[in-house]
């Protein structure tokens, strides 16, 4: 972040800055919710890797970073509020095929390989 951007609020571990990137100061990770919108694996995939907020090094999540925002009960997605989304489910970036990939599941806190079509999430680790 380099403190280019205000920060506009904040959720226990959570800050979100005026340009839409939520830290995790636990973590040390940066994370976008993606556009309101389902997409297909490789949009998103796409969609991380062009994200040009704050510098680059944008990518899709791990299952495992997922897992780190997850917190039953809390918000509307069992996650901070910070990351304005309306998505149960999220890619990851582990990948088996072209109709079936590993996403994340907010509403159980889990994995799960389905053709589905979830939204995006982008992270980087905070330079």
């Amino acid at each position: 972040m380099h403190g280019e951007s205000q920060i506009i609020d904040q959720d226990d571990l959570y800050i979100k800055h005026a340009n839409g990137v939520v830290y995790d100061s636990k973590t040390g990770l940066e994370w976008i919710a993606g556009p309101g919108r389902n997409m297909s694996w490789n949009e998103a995939k796409d969609w991380a890797k062009g994200i040009e907020i704050d510098g680059s090094g944008w990518r899709m999540p791990t299952r495992k970073e997922l897992e780190t925002l997850y917190q039953e009960g809390k918000g509307k997605r069992n996650m901070t509020w910070l990351l304005e989304t309306e998505a149960w489910w999220v890619w990851s970036s582990e990948h088996d095929d072209s109709l079936s990939s590993s996403l994340f599941d907010f509403s159980r806190g889990s994995r799960d390989w389905r053709s589905r079509t979830p939204r995006a999430y982008a992270v980087r680790t905070r330079k």
